[in-house]
C-alpha cells in the first residue's frame, strides 16, 4: 500500500499519540486535536481508528522491508544477515517504541479482522525474511543443518519478542540495542554448526 504524505503524517501522529497516552486513548477526536485539524479532515484520509491502526502496522512493515532489502542483497553469510536484521529491528523499535504497543496488542485485535490481518502480515513477512536468511546460512555453512528451519525461526522471533517485551514492561529503562547485541551473541552460539 502506498501512503500519501498526509497519511504518513497522520500515521506518525498516531504513533506519537500511542506512545504518549496508550493505545486505548487513541481516538479520531484525540488524533485530530493532536494534528490541529477537525475530525472530518481526518476522515478524508482514513475511514476511522481501525484503518489508522492498520496503517501504523503496515507502515512499520514497509519500513522493515525497506531497511532489510539491502541487507538481503549483501554478500555476507546467513548468520551475519540474521545478526544485522536483529540489530536493524531493535534500532528501529528503539526509535519508535509506540509501535510495539500496537503490534503487541494482537490479543486485543483478535475480534477485529482488519487489525488481526495487519499484524499477521507483519509477522509473516518477518518470518519469511528470516527463513530466507536461514536458507542462505545453511547453504553457506554458517547455520547448522540438524535443526528444522521452523524451530530456528521460532527461537529467533521468540527471543526477539521476549527481549522487546521485557524492555517495554521495564518502561524502556535500558538500551534495547545493547540487549540486541547480547541476544545476537547467544543466538550465534545456538545457530552455528557444532564442530
Amino acid at each position: 500500500m502506498k501512503f500519501t504524505p498526509r497519511q504518513i503524517e497522520i500515521i506518525e501522529a498516531a504513533t506519537k499519540l500511542i506512545g504518549d497516552t496508550g493505545l486505548n486513548n487513541v481516538t479520531t477526536k484525540n488524533l485530530a486535536e493532536e494534528m490541529g485539524f477537525t475530525e472530518p479532515a481526518l476522515y478524508r484520509h482514513f475511514k476511522g481508528k481501525t484503518e489508522i491502526l492498520a496503517a501504523v502496522i503496515e507502515y512499520f512493515r514497509q519500513t522493515i522491508g525497506d531497511g532489510i532489502a539491502p541487507l538481503l542483497a549483501k554478500e555476507i553469510n546467513g548468520l551475519e544477515k540474521i545478526r544485522q536484521l536483529i540489530k536493524f529491528q531493535f534500532r528501529l523499535i528503539s526509535q519508535r517504541p509506540a509501535v510495539i504497543m500496537v503490534i503487541f496488542a494482537e490479543t486485543s485485535f483478535q475480534y477485529d479482522p482488519k487489525l488481526s490481518e495487519a499484524v499477521f502480515s507483519l509477522t509473516s513477512h518477518l518470518r519469511q525474511l528470516i527463513i530466507e536468511m536461514i536458507d542462505t546460512g545453511m547453504k553457506d555453512g554458517s547455520i547448522r543443518h540438524d535443526v528444522k528451519k521452523d524451530a530456528l525461526v521460532t527461537v529467533i522471533l521468540g527471543s526477539m519478542r521476549m527481549t522487546v517485551l521485557q524492555w517495554r514492561l521495564s518502561g524502556f529503562s535500558y538500551d534495547l540495542t545493547k540487549k540486541g547485541s547480547e541476544l545476537c551473541s547467544t543466538l550465534k552460539l545456538l545457530l552455528q554448526p557444532t564442530t
